[in-house]
């Protein structure tokens, strides 16, 4: 009887939230600083942000690591509750017809050409060949690809792209300068071995939080984004963004 008591306390007393397990949708792929996922288990930047905001407001978080296109399937089918990475651009034809809530910025990035130092500066004529990762759209080149004037090469793992752009198998890279400088350490290979161009075209813009059927819990992470806007900037600045 006592315990049968306690057991009913503790469900009063926790929130609504903590009773239930959220499934957050992640990417399989590794993306370091922003998520890798290692022996099973999802880390990052992005799993800090989360594990900070479901503290702070009392949700029990359950990571789903899964490859980038089974991961929209799993989301717009509802066998997950939240979606990080998302972003309204993204997959907007598969998508359609769905009522999507994103929040608010929750992770910068730059996407953009990185090429080897002596190509710097020597403009986009020369890219024909354009290496990215499979799910990646270099959005600032969709021009030149569907004309044909820049031939398209996909790679699951970015370690093979920047091999590829280091022995001139492709004339440059469309990536993340943060996550190319990372799996550069990880290469043992000299950080200046590809460098992000400025010059050309690229796209600054962020990650975002999003779900179908939890909008309460997209305005509870924006208000999590506001009022622990230093705890956020401090976890940024732990993982170098």
């Amino acid at each position: 009887m006592t315990k049968c008591f306690a057991l009913l306390l503790c469900l009063f007393v926790l929130p609504a939230a903590a009773q239930e397990e959220i499934r957050v949708g992640v990417e399989l792929q590794p993306y370091q600083p922003y998520s890798d996922v290692e022996n099973g288990e999802y880390r990052g930047y992005a799993r800090d942000l989360l594990d900070a905001f479901a503290a702070e407001y009392g949700y029990r978080f359950v990571y789903t690591p899964l490859p980038v296109r089974r991961l929209l399937g799993d989301f717009l089918s509802g066998r997950v509750d939240l979606k990080f990475p998302d972003h309204p651009q993204w997959n907007a034809d598969q998508k359609a017809g769905h009522d999507i809530h994103y929040s608010h910025p929750a992770a910068p990035y730059v996407d953009g050409i990185l090429v080897k130092p002596q190509h710097l500066g020597q403009g986009q004529q020369r890219i024909e060949l354009l290496g990215t990762q499979n799910g990646f759209t270099p959005w600032p080149y969709l021009p030149e690809i569907r004309a044909g004037e820049i031939r398209l090469i996909q790679a699951n793992q970015i370690d093979s792209l920047l091999r590829m752009a280091s022995s001139d198998r492709v004339d440059a890279v469309y990536l993340n300068p943060k996550v190319v400088a990372y799996q550069l350490r990880q290469m043992r290979m000299a950080p200046d071995s590809l460098m992000f161009d400025p010059e050309l075209p690229h796209v600054e813009d962020h990650y975002y939080l999003s779900s179908i059927h939890h909008p309460e819990l997209i305005e509870a992470f924006n208000r999590f984004l506001e009022e622990r806007a230093e705890q956020v900037a401090a976890i940024r600045l732990r993982h170098g963004l």
